[in-house]
């Protein structure tokens, strides 16, 4: 009988897997999730007392994202208008998984209207601006950013006033005007929204844009990846699993793996787009929950530890879940 010697199974980083080299993929995920992994260890030590996070998560958000996203318009032509059609693509699946999540967690879990809006929050709400960033500049550069950002300004813009309604309706806890107020209230302050509305009016009448100015707003833009990197492994340092895991393991599953599928399937079969923004909204789509989700879970007294245990453990298996993503992308020339 012929025997059959059985050789190691090997993969190096020069190595190719479907034309792609492991190698490309490493480059780009690795530094995010060690960044990361940096903010998570050090926020257990004394040398980022509480208070910490938030800090940084401010400075970010305030400042360096919506100097990033100014930079990305206020210069340039306006977008075209065919680029609402990548704008819809992304939210007209996000919202099919948002329902897919409000009814599978009431007919498996018997939740309130309540309990599945937070949970379909945490299940669509992507860590974008912190994790997306660098990832997509690192396969799709500045215009991929461009795109990232495009649809960042519509994520607080759509998901909090929907889900705000929902949760608000279900405790009854107001009526008429007062569910507006408070349903918008963030929407008005929310720098990411004023900065692409000042942008896109700065673009429009095409007022001068100076070296200087873009000087001083490249110090802080330049800071919104490796600040946000760090800032959300030190916020996730206090974050404890706890609560319900089969719950939590739900809301994860229809992120890092029904959500990107969603999107992908709609951009580019239903939608033909073009592939840098099939591959961006794909990207997004499969980044880990965001705190935002548990925040506002928390406001509310709404599952509260739920959705903090979906985003520790979102965050920790989306380093897989991005690489497969993203070897997907390149090995189908989508990136």
């Amino acid at each position: 009988m012929m025997r059959v010697e059985r050789l190691p199974l090997r993969i190096t980083f020069n190595q190719k897997i479907g034309g792609t080299r492991v190698a490309e993929i490493f480059t780009i995920i690795a530094p995010v999730f060690i960044i990361m992994m940096l903010g998570y260890g050090l926020g257990k030590t004394r040398l980022f007392p509480d208070g910490s996070a938030p800090i940084l998560i401010s400075f970010v958000w305030y400042v360096a994202i919506p100097a990033l996203l100014f930079r990305s318009l206020a210069p340039n032509e306006l977008p075209d208008a065919s680029e609402l059609l990548f704008v819809l693509a992304y939210y007209g699946s996000l919202y099919v998984v948002y329902a897919l999540a409000m009814l599978s967690t009431r007919l498996l879990f018997g939740l309130t209207t309540a309990e599945q809006a937070t949970f379909a929050f945490v299940t669509c709400f992507g860590n974008a601006g912190f994790i997306g960033i660098p990832i997509v500049e690192g396969v799709y550069g500045e215009e991929g950013v461009r795109l990232l950002l495009m649809l960042v300004s519509f994520h607080s813009l759509t998901l909090l006033p929907v889900t705000t309604v929902i949760v608000e309706r279900a405790a009854d806890a107001t009526e008429g005007p007062g569910i507006a107020s408070r349903t918008f209230a963030s929407v008005r302050q929310n720098p990411i929204i004023i900065a692409l509305l000042v942008g896109l009016g700065w673009s429009a009448l095409s007022l001068p844009y100076p070296h200087w100015l873009d000087k001083v707003l490249e110090l802080p833009a330049v800071a919104a990846a490796p600040v946000g990197l760090f800032s959300v492994g030190l916020s996730l340092a206090s974050v404890r699993i706890a609560g319900n895991i089969t719950h939590a393991m739900v809301a994860v599953s229809l992120k890092l793996m029904i959500l990107p599928l969603t999107v992908f399937l709609v951009a580019h079969f239903l939608m033909g787009l073009p592939d840098v923004w099939v591959g961006v909204a794909t990207l997004m789509a499969a980044l880990p929950s965001g705190m935002i989700a548990y925040s506002f879970a928390s406001q509310y007294g709404i599952g509260a530890r739920r959705a903090a245990t979906a985003v520790l453990i979102s965050t920790g298996l989306s380093a897989a879940t991005l690489s497969v993503v993203l070897f997907g992308l390149k090995a189908g020339g989508l990136s």
